[in-house]
């Protein structure tokens, strides 16, 4: 059964890794649409590596790498091999999201500097009755006392 679940978590990951490339690639494009589709295809894949996860605590509270002296020779092969794959995929993912994240927060500081850029320097705001508020351009002190 761990085997199984261990498999089935491998496999999930490397389906979520292709997103998070995908995700890259839209990100770079700066294709919206195709991003809000690939984070909702994460979200169920995340959901579901979620369950394997409660499913194999479920079966002990113990780590793969605890479990590893109890099983099998042949069994226990098997499952490093299948854990040490795992580990590298998710370091792979995690290079590829800390990319993502870069890549997403430039864009942010894209837009931010072209708001400011089109926003007027000495730009007023509105008091609550509606009327325009501006910065006052006289002197602080009035020395007419």
């Amino acid at each position: 059964m761990l085997l199984e679940t261990l498999e089935k978590q491998l496999s999930l990951h490397k389906s979520l890794l292709q997103l998070a490339h995908l995700k890259t690639d839209a990100i770079k494009q700066n294709n919206m649409d195709n991003l809000n589709k690939i984070v909702r295809e994460e979200q169920k894949h995340v959901g579901a590596i979620t369950i394997l996860e409660k499913r194999r605590m479920g079966e002990s509270d113990e780590t793969v790498s605890d479990i590893l002296p109890s099983l099998p020779p042949d069994e226990q092969k098997h499952v490093e091999c299948i854990r040490d794959e795992l580990i590298g995929v998710l370091l792979q993912l995690k290079e590829v999201n800390a990319l993502n994240f870069e890549l997403v927060e430039q864009s942010f500081q894209f837009v931010q500097l072209q708001l400011d850029l089109l926003a007027p320097p000495d730009a007023g705001t509105y008091a609550p009755d509606g009327d325009d508020v501006r910065p006052a351009s006289g002197p602080l002190f009035d020395s007419k006392v």
